[in-house]
């Protein structure tokens, strides 16, 4: 079943390239799945032995130097480029006279010319884009606010975040966006956060979170609808060191004052040696029960996890979730997955747990509606 959803999800990622996709050409309209065209609003998920689809990749990067309209190298620079940019030009950075400097773009591009801002690596205390159609590539992001994104038809890439006050990558709220191939190491309170519609993150490294002002550390937080979660790894996160320790997990959603989370896939991914769970999703306000109920919440597919805690995923309030054709591990693990306080509707099918530790624990409320079967151990 593992090798038929990996080659699934591969195929669909390569079809997805051959169209248009953010930075690169025509947005879909609003609520629409980028590769389908469908309203993601009708909550519509895959069923068993069917691949999420996925949001339409970035183009890819360019081969080569890019057609830099402008390059900037001094801070004093950076306001006249930024101001300066039309849609489909590049702006250029490089050297070493940018390391405290904060870029706030809020021009927009167009939707077949994206404003691309382009580093070779040079190194920028924060980055803020609040404007459509823009592309955030090879920059190094170090020891101010993170990068931070609201807008549609964005692409963050081959970024590094490290060393940041808050969060290290944030799109809030973006639509038809793609963040991918970033390094985001010791950033504070979560890796990467997205919310919105229709956002992909993938290929992307997040290590060593770390808790601030008695808050969490998280690998990545998602809400919203129509996500795209894939071959992602997130390391490293620990609890220790702290007066008021973190909880810290690699994907974290809960229900909140904004919309509902809901047709989420988070596949392939890796999670390891971090200190609680793997996957957690809580509806402790309203048992997230805005989201429709026609298709999974989430849909978590495929992952490895050998996380910390005693369990590898926590649902808890939160119905309609399919967890199939995972691989649970863990030094501290006593059971694979635990279903609690009415999250009804759950398929949990395919599931493996080393060590002989059962792979499920359900209890009586969350049992209506629920499909459990062919998980090992049972």
């Amino acid at each position: 079943m593992m090798r038929v959803w990996i080659t699934a999800l591969g195929l669909l990622l390569v079809a997805g390239c051959t169209g248009q996709s953010p930075s690169a050409g025509q947005s879909p309209s609003a609520g629409q799945n980028p590769s389908t065209g469908q309203n993601s609003s009708t909550g519509q998920s895959p069923g068993s032995g069917q691949s999420p689809s996925s949001p339409n990749p970035a183009a890819p990067n360019q081969s080569g130097p890019p057609d830099c309209r402008r390059t900037v190298n001094r801070a004093d620079d950076v306001s006249a480029a930024l101001n300066a940019a039309s849609p489909g030009s590049t702006v250029c950075f490089t050297g070493h006279d940018l390391a405290d400097t904060d870029i706030a773009m809020n021009r927009p591009g167009s939707a077949n010319a994206a404003i691309r801002l382009f580093a070779d690596g040079a190194s920028v205390r924060s980055i803020h884009i609040s404007a459509d159609h823009v592309i955030v590539e090879g920059f190094t992001v170090a020891g101010g606010d993170g990068l931070f994104a609201k807008g549609t038809d964005l692409a963050i890439r081959h970024n590094t975040v490290q060393d940041t006050q808050r969060s290290g990558i944030t799109c809030d709220p973006c639509q038809n966006s793609i963040i991918e191939d970033n390094t985001v190491h010791h950033v504070a309170t979560a890796g990467i956060w997205i919310s919105g519609q229709q956002i992909a993150v993938r290929h992307n490294a997040v290590s060593g979170t770390v808790a601030r002002d008695n808050g969490d550390a998280d690998g990545m937080r998602f809400f919203g609808n129509g996500h795209r979660i894939t071959d992602n790894t997130i390391t490293d996160i620990s609890a220790t060191g702290y007066a008021n320790p973190p909880h810290p997990d690699c994907f974290q959603t809960y229900d909140s004052n904004g919309p509902p989370t809901y047709d989420v896939a988070i596949v392939g991914n890796t999670c390891r040696n971090v200190d609680a769970q793997c996957l957690i999703a809580t509806g402790d306000r309203s048992g997230n029960r805005a989201a429709p109920t026609g298709g999974p919440s989430i849909s978590f597919i495929g992952n490895t996890c050998a996380s910390n805690g005693a369990q590898a995923v926590n649902l808890r309030s939160w119905p309609n979730v399919e967890l199939r054709d995972n691989k649970i591990s863990g030094p501290n693990i006593t059971r694979g997955i635990i279903i609690i306080d009415g999250s009804t509707g759950c398929v949990v099918v395919g599931n493996t747990t080393a060590d002989g530790k059962p792979t499920v624990d359900i209890d009586n409320s969350s049992r209506q509606g629920s499909q459990v079967e062919h998980n090992s151990p049972g």
